[in-house]
This record gives structure tokens, C-alpha cells and sequence, in this order.
């Protein structure tokens, strides 16, 4: 599959050519550390920070665009994170042995880490490896506190806590992603999917904690989140905990109704077989 993307060696290039230095082409548009992490860690800032940079360097957005295919493990990674929405946990563990973790680049490891971490939280409930995997994340020198990989590692330690009935621990840990995830800018549909992985998460913790107003309210987050970056994938587990939240708090019949029928429609789009018998058992009760 071919796409575009910033040629951000170009990008330095023309930087050094023109004499400007890292501060004084961010000033007034950026911070400095934005530029640092654009350049060096391939991090793109917003589409209003690289079009004012590429202004004052009188060059155009497009002057930096190249044609680049996704690699046969980027791909082998998007399915498996949409394997881990539907809860397909087999079919991750075939994905990830197709995969050579000592040839990866940092971030395919953090990816990898972080698969294996929730197969083995989610599916096999062995929190030790869990733990470990994300762990792994955590520590690794070349990553930051921003990367969303360390968030989505945060967000499992939390978990993992929760399921060993820890719940100052895993409050602590899911604070800190919150803090962070609720200013993060989703620069395309793969960070918007992890970071909605983040607050469904967490609209599901608070509400096994019964404070059924903070989790509506990540809850809600994520589904306008989900509209504004036109995603579907995991509207209907969003939708589900909404209507169960509903029936705990004794809703009108009516909403809860709603919630079930559209959590039902989206589950039927994306084949989430898993969801739909929890939806019908849920009908049922």
C-alpha cells in the first residue's frame, strides 16, 4: 500500500541550508522540543505547526511529500490491533510469530510488546507475563513519556492491578495516562485507535468501581472521538459499556434500548462475533 509522507531529512536539509537553527525556526510557532522530536524521533507536530515551519523556510507542505509503501510489518501490526478489538486472540499469537522481534525498529518493539502484553492479559490472564511485556515498554531508554505506546503500557499496568482488586494501584497508574491521553493530538486513524484502546480501558475501570460518571464520561470521549476521526472500530465495545453503565444506574428502558441496538449494528460491521453474544446476553437479561 502506498501513501505519502514528509521526507523529514529534506526537511533538516533545508533547515541547515537556510542557517536557521532549531530555535529560531520554531519561534512563535512551536517549541523548540516539538522541532527536536519532529526531526529526530519522527514525530509530527500538527498540520498548522509543519505548514507555518514550512512557511518561514519558504518552502510548501508538498515540497516535502514523498511516495512511501508500507512495510509487510506495519500491515501484519494493523491487523493485529484490530484482531485485539474484535477479540481474536488467536489470530494475534499467528500475526506475532510471523514477526522477528530482534529485526524490528524501537517503536515495531514497543508495538510488539505491547501485543504481546495484552494477549497475555487479556486472553491467557497470566498478569506476571504481562507485567513484563509492559514493563519492557516502560523501560526502555530510547522511549518518552509522551509515545503512545508508553501510555498504552501504563494503561495495561493499570489493569493488571485492577484484576489482582489493587484499585489505589491501578487508579494511580490509569491518573497518569489521563492526564497525558486527554491533550494528546491524533495526528491519524492508527493513534486515535490506541489512544480510544486507552479511554475504553478506562471507561470500563470506573465503572467496575461503580463511579459511573467518570467512566460516561471517558466513555463519551472516546465515541466523539470516534465520530470526529470517522472510525468505527470501536464504537460498539464503547456503546456496550454505555448501555451497561445504563442499566446499573437504572436509565430509562428506552436509552438503554438504543444502546444495544447501535452497539449491535457496529459489532455486526466489524464482524465482532465475541461482542454480539455479549450484547445478546445482556438483550436477554
Amino acid at each position: 500500500m502506498v501513501f505519502k509522507m514528509i521526507n523529514i531529512k529534506k526537511f533538516v536539509s533545508i533547515r541547515k541550508k537556510l542557517g536557521l537553527s532549531q530555535t529560531e525556526l520554531s519561534q512563535g510557532i512551536c517549541t523548540q522540543a516539538t522541532l527536536s522530536k519532529f526531526e529526530n524521533l519522527g514525530r509530527i507536530p500538527s498540520i498548522r505547526i509543519i505548514t507555518q515551519l514550512c512557511d518561514r523556510m519558504n518552502i510548501s507542505l508538498s515540497d516535502l511529500m514523498v511516495d512511501a509503501t508500507v512495510t509487510a510489518v506495519d500491515a501484519l501490526f494493523d491487523k493485529a490491533d484490530f484482531n485485539l478489538i474484535t477479540y481474536d486472540y488467536d489470530a494475534i499469537r499467528n500475526i506475532l510469530s510471523q514477526i522477528v522481534p530482534e529485526k524490528l525498529t524501537a517503536s515495531e518493539k514497543w508495538h510488539y510488546n505491547y501485543l504481546k502484553g495484552s494477549v497475555a492479559l487479556y486472553d491467557e490472564h497470566d498478569l506476571v507475563a504481562s507485567l513484563f511485556y509492559f514493563n519492557t515498554i516502560l523501560t526502555d531508554p530510547e522511549i518518552d513519556d509522551t509515545s503512545i505506546y508508553y501510555l498504552l503500557a501504563l494503561s495495561g499496568c493499570g489493569q493488571i492491578y485492577e484484576k489482582k482488586n489493587d484499585v489505589e494501584k491501578a487508579e494511580h497508574y490509569f491518573n497518569i495516562v489521563f492526564d497525558s491521553v486527554m491533550h494528546k493530538h491524533i495526528d491519524d486513524s492508527h493513534s486515535a485507535i490506541q489512544i480510544l484502546s486507552i479511554l475504553l480501558n478506562g471507561g470500563v475501570f470506573y465503572a467496575q468501581k461503580q463511579d459511573y460518571d467518570t467512566s460516561n464520561s471517558l466513555l463519551n470521549y472516546a465515541y466523539h472521538t470516534c465520530s470526529d476521526n470517522h472510525i468505527t472500530y470501536y464504537l460498539a465495545r464503547i456503546i456496550y459499556q454505555l448501555a451497561q453503565n445504563a442499566i446499573a444506574t437504572k436509565q430509562p428502558q428506552h436509552l438503554i434500548q438504543e444502546y444495544i441496538s447501535d452497539a449491535r449494528a457496529f459489532a455486526r460491521l466489524n464482524n465482532n462475533t465475541t461482542l454480539l453474544q455479549k450484547i445478546a446476553a445482556l438483550n436477554k437479561n
